[in-house]
């Protein structure tokens, strides 16, 4: 009993210090006034999912599929890739990890390379067109690693719930206590250079691979002998003496990079000197375009056929298409149902909504940052936001397959979403299962009656056939039996010819 009456006099001796210390004018009456804050913003923040939930969610084909925690000791998710099939997805981490999560429900299936030390991240993703089961990842330490995918066959219909094929002592940070952790044997570098590789892209014909690094450099390599056959770089003094209207190479890191999907000698690249440029490899003097105004922070630019998206880190009018065959900005996407308490857009990652079914013409564009606190799917023809899922923090990578989109960023949670085109698709109600078309079933005939119409018809018109060859004439009346059937289609057919 004294214990108790001795504890219950520290706790009030306690709140009365508290009380007395975070007392705020305002709310004089509420204790722990940057607690009461926080739970207005998070009750408002409550308010909006349910209201994002009943506008996007509710009764469409739209849902939220999984949200996969992972230790936080693992680093955020800044490169995220699926694979040709859709059955895999990498993804990279700010501590060098690189791991498999199935397609579906984003189990880990496979540790590709353990955590890195000291920690460097992983800032691209390529998948090779050619080679199958080869990822190419861009690490800021200089290097490109060439990834070997294991051949783990996982059904996309029948997802594991489960999987123990990852080394969970890979994992964890506490093994760089005790020393370096071995490489992977999946991991292997690919091209080593002095400074960090920020971007990478890979051409559709895969025999070049660039890469943007943190010098302002952009290097093409030969995917045979991993030599340099082009570097675009401008050193920073000879710049003071280039007119800004002719500077055709980046001076700011080059952190965004993607190469076209049929044309193999144009790609694009975004840095950090507020620049948009377009590339030919054929001109070995620098960029054939240049769009200014766009503040690329991260990789979020893509192409599609003649057009290309870019993602700003602004507060208003940071999504933007450009036209590459008019070489001008095309529009400036004010999306018109976003709703009102966002502070800015702020986008990080920004692509287009690989699907082969519904956007082959590059209609859907999908984006996310740190304004919005979601995911947004976003339609640059009419700017309205076709659907929205929300995230639990700043979203740094996004990847689609078909109908499933995977983002992520600094919350350790890996989302996959589903999104259907609601112009393409119709909604059923699957509770209703009576037909919509009823049969008059007088006026249907059924297969087995159409062939027993038929058989019946085909022996008549044996028979009668028959009959009329069976009738002797009256000059084959004393000939054999053998030939009575054979002379009269004679004479019959002499007396066509006639």
């Amino acid at each position: 009993m004294q214990k108790m009456e001795v504890q219950t006099e520290i706790l009030r001796e306690y709140v009365k210090n508290i009380s007395t210390h975070y007392r705020n004018e305002d709310t004089s009456n509420i204790w722990y006034p940057m607690f009461y804050q926080g739970y207005k913003e998070k009750r408002n923040r409550f308010a909006w999912i349910k209201d994002n939930d009943k506008k996007f969610l509710n009764g469409t084909m739209n849902e939220i599929l999984f949200n996969r925690w992972y230790c936080s000791e693992l680093g955020a998710i800044t490169a995220l890739t699926y694979s040709p099939n859709g059955g895999h997805i990498i993804v990279g981490h700010s501590s060098g990890m690189i791991q498999m999560r199935h397609g579906s429900t984003g189990v880990v299936i496979c540790t590709l390379r353990n955590i890195q030390f000291p920690p460097k991240p992983i800032y691209a993703l390529e998948y090779s067109r050619v080679e199958e089961r080869i990822c190419y990842a861009a690490c800021t330490d200089g290097a490109v690693y060439r990834i070997e995918i294991p051949n783990m066959s996982t059904s996309i219909d029948d997802p594991p719930e489960y999987c123990i094929r990852a080394d969970p002592a890979l994992e964890c940070f506490n093994t760089q206590f005790y020393g370096a952790p071995g490489i992977s044997s999946s991991s292997t570098p690919f091209i080593t250079q002095r400074f960090p590789a920020l971007s990478l892209g890979i051409t559709a014909d895969q025999t070049k691979m660039i890469v943007g690094y943190a010098d302002t450099s952009i290097k093409i390599f030969d995917m045979e002998t991993q030599e340099v056959d082009l570097m675009y770089k401008v050193h920073k003094l000879r710049l003071q003496f280039i007119p800004r209207k002719l500077q055709r190479m980046h001076y700011g890191q080059v952190c965004a990079l993607r190469c076209h999907d049929e044309k193999p000698f144009l790609f694009a690249s975004g840095a950090w000197d507020n620049t948009l440029r377009i590339w030919d490899i054929r001109c070995k003097v620098g960029c054939v375009m240049t769009f200014e105004g766009v503040n690329i922070c991260a990789d979020s630019i893509d192409l599609n056929r003649d057009h290309c998206i870019a993602g700003s880190w602004l507060p208003t009018q940071a999504l933007t298409v450009w036209d590459l065959v008019a070489k001008k900005r095309l529009n400036i996407i004010r999306v018109q149902n976003r709703r009102p308490d966002v502070d800015g857009e702020y986008i990080y990652a920004c692509r287009y909504w690989r699907s082969k079914q519904f956007n082959r013409k590059g209609k859907y564009a999908i984006i996310g940052g740190s304004g919005t606190d979601c995911l947004e799917v976003i339609n640059l023809h009419n700017r309205y936001i076709s659907c929205s899922y929300p995230a639990s923090g700043t979203i740094l990578a996004v990847t689609s397959h078909e109908e499933r989109i995977a983002f992520s960023g600094t919350a350790p949670v890996l989302n996959i979403v589903t999104f259907h085109d609601p112009k393409h698709e119709k909604y059923y109600d699957k509770t209703d299962t009576k037909s919509e078309y009823e049969f008059n079933m007088k006026d249907f005939t059924w297969f087995d009656d159409i062939d027993r119409s038929s058989s019946v018809l085909e022996r008549q018109s044996q028979a009668r056939a028959v009959s009329i060859l069976s009738q002797p004439t009256n000059s084959d009346i004393n000939q054999p039996a053998y030939s009575t059937i054979s002379q009269p289609a004679a004479s019959t057919t002499s007396q066509r010819m006639h």
